[in-house]
Formats: C-alpha cells, structure tokens, sequence
C-alpha cells in the first residue's frame, strides 16, 4: 500500500487534521522507516442484558481502521484511529457512529530551530461514576460520553553558542464532549506558555535548567477560568554509570476551585535515576507541594520476550488530564506499541479509572503495574491499578482498583485465540460502591493473507450498591475482517 493513498481518507472530528497532517509527513520526509496499516471489520452481534436497561437483539457493525506509524528525515508520526457505525434490532439501541483513536506528529519546520507537533484523541468514556464500561453497543444505555481532544504544539530551540540553550515547549489544546454541563464533562480549552534556559555541551558534568510556565484553562459551560504558574530550577548529575542524582526548587502559583486556604507556595523535588544494566531503569523522585507530599517511583525492565513496567505516585490530578486529553491508559506490548483488540483493531484501554463526572482536582496516590510477555506463539499481558483520591471540593474519598489479563494464542498456521479478563472495584466515601467484571473470548481463522473470520463471546457483570443499577450482559458475535485497499 502506498503511502499517498492516506490521502484520500478523511476523518469526522477534531482527529481529522492530525490525521491530514500526518498524511503529508512521509512526503515531508526525505527518507525512513514508516508502517502504514488498513482494515476492515464488519460483524453481526447479539445481546442479551438483564437488570438495568434491559434489552436483547441484534446490532450490525462495520469497523475501518488506519494506523500510520514511524519517522523519516524530520518528522515522526503516530496514528491509530477507527470508526465505528452501528445499527441495531428489537430493543437495541447502539450509537450510530463512535470515534476510537490516537494521533500525534511533530515535523522539524525549520532546521535545528522550530518544530510543530499536532495530538489528537476520540474515545468513548462513562458520562459519570455510574456508567460502567461503555463501548458502541451500550453507550446510549450506560451514559457514554463521546469525547475528542486536539492539541497544537509549537516548539522553539536557540543555542546560545554551547554554554546554553533557550527552549520553549508551548500547547493550544481543546476538549470537547457530548455533553457539556458544569456539573458533569465540561467543554475546555487550555494554553500553556513556557520558557527555559537550558544547560549547553559545555556542562558535560552535569544538566541544569530554568524554567517558568503558565497554564491557563477555560471551561466554557460556566466561562470558569483556572490559572497554574510555575518557576523553578532544575540540576542533575551523572555520578557513574549506574547512578544519577536530580534536584528542583521553585514556586508555584494557582487559581483552581479548591477548599483549601492556599495554593500557592514553594516546592522542591529531590530524587535519581539508577540503571543497573542497560534493560533495567528505576526512576525515584520525592518532594513538596501545596498538598503536602510529592512521590513518584518508576520502575521499567526490559528482556528479549519480556517487559515489566511499575508505578508509584502521589500528586495533583484531575479529569480533563487524567482521562480525556492524553492516553494514559493504552496497553503497551515489549516494543512499546500499543496492543490492537484482535477483533476491532481499535487500542486497547486497560484500567481506565472510574471517575466523578468533576472537572476539579484531585490528589491521587496510585500503584500502577504491567507485564507483558511475548512469546513464540502466545502473548500475556497482565496490568493492575489501586489507586486512591482525594478530591479538592467534593466531600469523601475513592478508593478504585482494576485489573486485565488478556492472552492470545497461535493454535496453528490459521487458527488464533484470545482470552481476556477485566475486574473493577470502587468504593465511593460518599455512597455508590461498584464491582463489575467481563470475561472476552476470541477464535479466529484466517481465510487468506488479508481476510479473517472470528467468533467473539462476552459476558459481563456490573454490580452497583444503589438499587436499580446493576445489570448481567452476554454477547455472542461473527465478525469478517479484510483488507480492501
């Protein structure tokens, strides 16, 4: 497939324009590695679901996909992005159109000076707490909200000679919802501005920075504005092969909705990187903010067949970051791509916190761990989350944790198969307990190089401590896959 037939796609939603500009990208470049991929999946399911928003029939899909990854000369694209269009019978009631996907593309405009990146998302996420996993098929039943997100990056470089360098990394992003309340997921647009001086090659010893940036986010159901302002220094030193020590000071100074006196003030960080061999890497760092302690520790390893990644944190969070604008939640194979459902082709979210519906912060403290392993022919992939937050002006904490397991196996030259777990729990301070699961079953069989046929079965289980909430889903599913272009 040539790389120029990306230009005949056109894609609905804020994706579009990444979508178009990493289509110009390999054009940009002069040479590289690029991987562009298409298909198609069409497939007839039926539901059948007891409890809160009964219904039971058939539901049509059909599913196209892209995905464009890789870099050449001065640019570097990522893209993953399919629609979904959905018809149902009897009681059933999908949503006509969904959008799933990432992209993002940063091109060298002009040489060792300007760079201009673009980021786009489009996924479906729960309207509220209350939701419970969402997808095409349930999303008019579970309060699905729809929501694509589109950032412009602008990204200016000057050496001063080789004593130092002026760095400016700014964003012009969006976010936009189905439904847009002060209550519940609020339209928003954000600017950050900053500004660094920067260590040259003349401090080989050690780096060093100055930084100053501010954040300014609109909110437009209300015209709410928060602004976040920072300036701080940073210094790190390489002691040996193995170690390297960091240090930050600065202040920081914020207007976000809060019922605390002040959040304002100085911080610091302290912390190091240890690399014990070149697959093993733990990053710690531990310091001080308006809300008290600040930690991070990550831990990533990796072997031929084996990757092994860690986290531990505490600091400041909230929606807007945490689940709409960024993909935070992908699951990664040892490569560090993102793991395809073998049915849809769509990313695979995994642990994709249950939120309140609120825009305001929250202090999350959270362990986050996956393991992926590859093999011959089978593939695991096992991830955990326990997390904890602490929300700014709403009273009562949460206390949320998920975990996935999916495993695929090669039964022969054209038989595959899949296996996938997901378990949730939530436990609301203020009312509204939760714990749901699904099991996900896949056999497939390749017809041709580019053709496949499968049969998918789920079932899953969401039960809610508040009456007439709860509900028993079983789906069972043919699906066709091929490749047209």
């Amino acid at each position: 497939m040539r790389l120029s037939a990306l230009n005949e796609f056109w894609i609905a939603g804020p994706l579009s324009a990444t979508l178009l500009f990493a289509s110009v990208a390999p054009h940009v470049a002069q040479a590289g590695d690029w991987d562009f991929r298409h298909r198609t999946a069409v497939g007839l399911t039926h539901v059948d679901r007891t409890g809160n928003g009964a219904q039971s029939g058939m539901v049509l899909q059909a599913i196209p996909q892209i995905y464009l990854s890789g870099s050449g000369g001065r640019v570097a694209a990522n893209l993953n992005y399919s629609l979904t269009a959905s018809a149902g019978t009897d009681d059933m009631d999908p949503r006509p159109l969904a959008h799933n996907g990432f992209g993002s593309v940063r091109v060298e405009a002009v040489e060792d000076f300007f760079w201009l990146g673009a980021q786009a998302t489009a996924r479906l996420s729960g309207g509220s707490r209350n939701s419970g996993p969402v997808d095409a098929i349930n999303a008019n039943t579970d309060g699905a909200n729809q929501t694509f997100s589109f950032a412009i990056k602008p990204e200016f470089r000057h050496h001063l000679n080789r004593y130092a360098e002026i760095v400016s990394l700014n964003s012009f992003d969006y976010v936009n919802n189905d439904t847009d309340d002060a209550t519940g997921s609020r339209d928003s647009r954000s600017a950050l501005l900053n500004l660094s001086l920067r260590d040259g090659r003349y401090f080989s010893q050690f780096d060093w920075g100055l930084n100053a940036t501010q954040r300014r986010t609109n909110y437009s159901s209300d015209d709410s504005t928060e602004t976040r302002s920072l300036v701080d220094g940073t210094i790190s030193r390489r002691l040996d092969a193995h170690w390297s020590v960091l240090g930050r000071v600065g202040y920081e100074d914020n207007d976000v909705r809060t019922t605390r006196s002040t959040t304002s003030g100085t911080i610091w960080d302290l912390g190091g990187t240890w690399n014990p061999s070149p697959r093993t890497t733990v990053n710690a760092e531990f310091g001080s903010r308006y809300f008290g302690p600040r930690y991070k520790v990550d831990l990533r390893h990796r072997s031929r067949r084996t990757l092994l990644t860690a986290g531990f944190s505490r600091d400041i969070d909230n929606r807007r970051t945490n689940v709409l604008l960024d993909s935070y939640f992908l699951l990664t194979d040892s490569n560090g791509n993102p793991v395809l459902d073998p049915n849809t082709g769509n990313p695979i979210y995994a642990n994709t916190p249950d939120t309140r519906a609120t825009d305001e912060d929250f202090v999350n403290t959270q362990f986050r761990a996956a393991v992926t392993v590859t093999g011959r022919r089978t593939n695991v992939t096992l991830t955990g989350t326990v997390s904890n937050r602490d929300y700014e002006v709403t009273p009562g904490q949460e206390d949320w944790f998920g975990g996935t397991l999916r495993i695929t196996r090669q039964l022969g030259s054209n038989y595959r198969a899949s296996l996938g777990g997901n378990v949730r729990s939530t436990r609301n301070e203020n009312g509204g307990d939760i714990d749901s699961y699904d099991v996900n079953l896949l056999l497939s069989k390749n017809l041709s190089p580019i053709t496949t046929v499968a049969v998918d079965f789920l079932y899953r289980d969401y039960d809610h401590s508040l009456p007439g909430l709860s509900y028993k889903e079983n789906r069972v599913g043919i699906w066709y896959r091929t490749t047209f272009l």
